[in-house]
């Protein structure tokens, strides 16, 4: 029995494995999963269920799962056993893996939902380093296929990275050497072709300035020779075009500086004694300044060709002075010259030559004109005597006529021909004579003296007298002889300035004798008011003002503008930067250096030297303009060692002020480039000024108020001004321009600004009433339906602050009223404060004032605060500001006038004087009285408490007629005090009652007045 199973067991182990069997079940297992995974195939549900689960999970992977069953069983069956078919299918596996997830990566939508998943998972915390990994599972895949080393196709694909990217950058650095060092040389070359074409544009610029150089006609054929060599160029080549452009660049320059220097002193020699200049403006403009303005029919024609001559004399000033500044920015130019800035020059030069040779021509005939002018004015006052000699004379009359309607058509034509209309006027006179006692009598010395034909004595005709005076007789009321005269004001100017009766004709004058005029008709000697006394409403003149002090050394300023353009020369270098000076103007208070930045260079860089340009030049601080508007230089505006003072006299009398075409001209001061800024303070139509105390705040406000008060009567502007400090507009209390006095309780200003807001509801309750929009439109309708005129009012407010802290609320709502509102009605603010703070000067009063008037402050906050910019806080104090009005793109510098104390106190007593009827006020003047207190002004009742009511009926009395505005100004109250002392004097019987427009009428007599008031 062991003997059997020991054979059985030996049998069995000897018998070989059955690998046509396994092949058959492997191939067997592999068509299935392929008929199952081919839709083409009629599978039926089976495989629809099989494709839904296999697909559905892992997507295309799945058709890699026939093929190693395919492989493997075919070759079993055909009894090729592979001994490593384990190892072969294992890799298979893994490469299969790797290339799912391949698909996985690239093609979501192809890895089936496990896939999807799986790509969220890996990517979500890999990122890119998941496509690396299934790289590397495929390598691994493979090696096991082909049985080699582990990771053997990682490290070679790696060394193959390593060494092409190795390779690439060598070649890219050669190549990007072999670029640099050919960039750089042709870059050389570009450069010297550049400066060749350079030299050959300032050679021909020169060549066409010096014909006759030949030392310019070889240098161009040099550069001509050099430029064609270096259409083919080479290194050789290149080192010599660069050593002769060097050379070439020096002689030019050398050449260029030469004739710059020539050309210097041309420009010096253009004008032998500018200061000549001005003292004949000066004595031409003396000579034509005052009026003619006799009450007759020539003296207008007359005058209007006196005002051509002073304007013809205005652009005369304004030509030479605009030559002036010319040399001088030339001269500046010059001193670092170029071939192109040199031919601009010596243009330049030329077309001045013509202009001084035409200014020549023109003062020659204005010199001419205004001593023609002189015997013309000789004769407008013959023809005003002989006019009121002989008023019966229709051909004198019509003499007048005549030669006013020659003098309008010809105008300053008719100055040369006087000789024939003196003889014609003669003529005239010998026949307007009458013969006395048979005898004809000849004129003597160009006068008449004989009586008139009913016998009256001229000399007893009352100049007075408006119905037969000779005004009355030349001009009638249609008239056009001048401005009318009202009959009360020449009675008055006569009074006053003390008129001389004329001689007798009995007494024939001698030769050359001219007639005493009246006060009223009289040159400007004889239209100055007398010391004392009351006088008619006028505007002042500028003599009240103090004279213009002499002006610096010009020659010193011109050396100190020198120094400071080298030193900031020098500075600049010293920071790298190649911009330089090209020109330079000195203003007042500071002078603006114009530097031109190179090219490439940020104007930021230049912005930041600020402080370094301060140290470098001694001075407190440097603003920096970038860029100028309207140039493409930056501009240093460096504080003056002197600072030029700019009086009021000077901004007075100058062109823009008194030929501004402003609605209300506002005098704000001089520019860095000496031109008088004039503003319309219509157009702002406000005015915010701010500013730390001492910076010129103050005096800017006198000013403004000057340049009103010179321009405008009290008819036609009003002043309402409100001052808590006390001080500063006192001084101007008492003018006629005022609605009531100066306001100085800061709790009375609120009810008053608040009155304000009232009256000027009131305006455009009028306004609608005639169907108008603006001022303007209201007085030229009111004028032709013969109603009254509306004046402009200005209303000033000198500190704001106090007035916002004792009442911020109705202030603030005020301001906020008028700003927005009263621009149509004639209503303008002007503000000032001395704290510039955001609860003072708050975005409701900033966005409806959009003009400001900045003053030095003291940090850049306080600047942004008024400007909405910094730039005040570089500012030097006494009166340097920044002005910004709307339409402008940046602020722009002034130095203010300046008007002195004794000046106002001079102004302020001349206009104290005038007197006129105040209609305005006393129609409109409660508008502006702050709502009372308490009940004691009830009208009708006698307030005999008010120590002024004696002498209210002292002055109406003496006066003869009565005004609650006369006797406010007359007695220095308000409008409310004094409307309560006239119906006192009303109640008591002294005045009549209220009729309109006319003054009241006086009841009493002056010796009435103590059985009154009692003795």
């Amino acid at each position: 029995m062991a003997r059997k199973s020991s054979k059985r067991k030996s049998a069995g182990q000897g018998r070989p494995f059955d690998y046509e069997a396994l092949g058959l079940v492997l191939l067997g297992v592999g068509i299935f999963l392929l008929a199952m995974l081919l839709p083409v195939l009629p599978t039926g549900e089976l495989g629809r269920g099989f494709r839904r689960l296999v697909v559905g999970r892992i997507g295309a992977g799945a058709y890699l799962l026939p093929w190693p069953p395919l492989l493997v069983g075919g070759l079993f069956l055909m009894r090729r056993t592979l001994p490593t078919w384990p190892r072969v299918i294992g890799g298979y596996a893994v490469a299969g893996a790797g290339l799912w997830l391949l698909v996985m990566l690239m093609v979501p939508g192809s890895s089936g939902s496990w896939g999807q998943a799986l790509r969220t998972l890996v990517t979500g915390a890999t990122g890119w380093l998941a496509y690396l990994a299934a790289l590397l599972v495929v390598s691994v895949g493979l090696e096991l296929i082909f049985a080699w080393p582990p990771t053997s196709l990682a490290r070679r694909a790696l060394r193959w990275l390593l060494e092409t990217a190795q390779t690439l950058w060598h070649r890219a650095a050669k190549t990007r050497r072999e670029l640099r060092t050919r960039a750089a040389f042709y870059a050389d070359v570009a450069l010297v072709r550049r400066e060749l074409r350079q030299l050959g544009d300032d050679l021909v610029v020169l060549s066409e300035l010096y014909t006759s150089s030949a030392e310019l006609s070889r240098w161009q054929k040099a550069l001509g020779e050099l430029s064609g060599r270096l259409e083919h160029p080479k290194p050789a080549t290149l080192h010599e075009a660069q050593q002769s452009v060097s050379a070439w660049q020096r002689a030019v320059g050398e050449f260029t500086d030469r004739a710059a220097a020539e050309l210097s002193a041309q420009i010096e020699a253009e004008e032998d004694a500018p200061e000549a200049f001005e003292r004949w403006a000066q004595a031409i403009g003396a000579g034509l300044e005052p009026p003619i303005d006799e009450p007759v029919r020539i003296a207008r024609p007359l005058d209007d060709v006196r005002k051509t001559l002073l304007l013809d004399l205005t652009a005369l000033t304004e030509a030479h002075r605009q030559l002036r500044r010319e040399r001088e920015l030339a001269r500046s130019a010059l001193q670092d010259a170029t071939p192109r800035r040199l031919s601009d020059a010596l243009s330049a030069h030329q077309e001045r030559l013509s202009v001084y040779h035409q200014l020549g021509e023109g003062r020659a005939g204005l010199d001419q004109d205004a001593a023609l002018l002189r015997p013309w004015r000789e004769l407008s006052a013959e023809f005003l005597y002989l006019t009121e000699t002989y008023t019966s004379s229709d051909e004198i009359r019509d003499y007048g006529s005549s030669l006013a309607g020659e003098l309008r058509d010809q105008g300053r034509a008719l100055l040369a021909e006087i000789d024939p209309w003196r003889e014609r006027l003669a003529r005239a006179v010998a026949r307007a004579k009458k013969p006395a006692a048979g005898q004809v009598e000849t004129l003597e010395g160009g006068l008449p003296d004989p009586p008139e034909a009913d016998g009256t004595d001229p000399a007893d005709i009352d100049p007075v007298d408006t119905e037969s005076s000779p005004a009355a007789a030349v001009h009638g009321p249609d008239e056009d002889a001048g401005e009318d005269v009202d009959a009360n004001a020449d009675e008055d100017a006569d009074k006053d300035a003390g008129a001389a009766p004329l001689p007798e004709p009995s007494d024939p004058p001698e030769a050359g004798w001219q007639p005493e005029l009246r006060a009223e008709h009289a040159p400007e000697k004889a239209l100055e008011p007398p010391e004392v006394g009351g006088i008619s409403i006028r505007i002042p003149s500028t003599e009240l003002l103090d004279d213009p002090p002499q002006r610096s050394n010009l020659a010193a300023q011109a050396d100190e503008v020198r120094a400071r353009e080298t030193k900031i020369n020098e500075t600049l270098e010293s920071f790298r930067l190649q911009g330089r000076v090209v020109a330079s103007v000195r203003g007042p208070s500071v002078t603006r250096v114009e530097l031109e930045p190179a090219p490439g260079e940020k104007i930021s860089r230049y912005a930041n030297l600020s402080d370094d340009l301060a140290l470098a030049l001694a001075v407190g601080g440097v603003r920096i303009e970038a860029p100028i508007p309207g140039k493409s230089v930056i501009g240093l505006e460096v504080p003056n060692a002197i600072r030029d003072l700019v009086p009021f006299r000077e901004a007075a009398e100058s062109y823009s002020f008194k030929r501004s075409k402003a609605r209300l001209p506002l005098i704000l001061g001089k520019s860095i480039d000496g031109e008088m800024i004039v503003g319309d303070l219509a157009g702002m139509p406000h005015l915010l000024i701010a500013g730390s105390t001492g910076a010129g705040k103050s005096v800017a406000v006198n000013t403004l108020i000057g340049s009103l008060l010179f321009r405008f009567l009290p008819t036609e502007l009003r002043l309402l001004m409100i001052d808590p400090k006390m001080v500063e507009l006192t001084p101007f209390d008492g003018v006629p321009h005022l609605l009531r006095p100066v306001v100085t309780a800061p709790d009375e200003a609120s009810g008053v600004l608040l009155g304000a807001v009232a009256h000027m509801e009131r305006r455009y309750k009028m306004m609608r009433k005639l169907g108008v929009k603006t001022l303007d439109q209201y007085n030229r309708k009111a004028k032709t339906l013969d109603m009254a005129e509306l004046p402009f009012l200005v209303i000033v407010v000198d500190e704001l602050a106090d007035l916002m802290m004792t009442s911020p609320k109705e202030v603030e709502g005020a301001v906020m009223r008028l700003a927005q509102m009263a621009r149509a009605t004639g209503m303008h603010l002007v503000l000032a404060t001395q704290r510039p703070s955001v609860d003072i000067l708050t975005n409701s009063i900033k966005v409806n004032i959009p003009a400001r008037m900045a003053f030095a402050v003291s940090s850049g906050h306080d600047s942004r605060t008024i400007l909405n910019s910094l730039g005040a806080e570089s500012l030097t104090g006494m009166g340097d500001m920044l002005f910004y009005q709307p339409g402008r793109s940046k602020p722009v510098r002034l130095q203010g006038p300046y008007i002195s104390e004794e000046e106002i106190l001079q102004l302020t007593e001349f206009l104290c004087r005038q007197y006129f009827d105040d209609d305005f006020v006393e129609a409109y003047g409660s508008d502006f009285d702050p709502v009372p207190t308490d009940d004691s002004a009830a009208s009708g009742l006698i307030d005999w408490d008010d120590d002024k009511l004696r002498d209210a009926a002292e002055l109406v009395v003496n006066e003869g007629q009565a005004s609650v505005s006369r006797l406010q100004r007359r007695l220095s109250v308000g409008h409310a005090r004094a409307g309560k002392l006239m119906d006192s004097l009303e109640a008591m019987a002294i005045v009549g009652g209220y009729q309109g427009s006319k003054p009241r009428d006086v009841l009493v007599a002056a010796e009435d007045l103590p059985d009154i008031f009692g003795s």
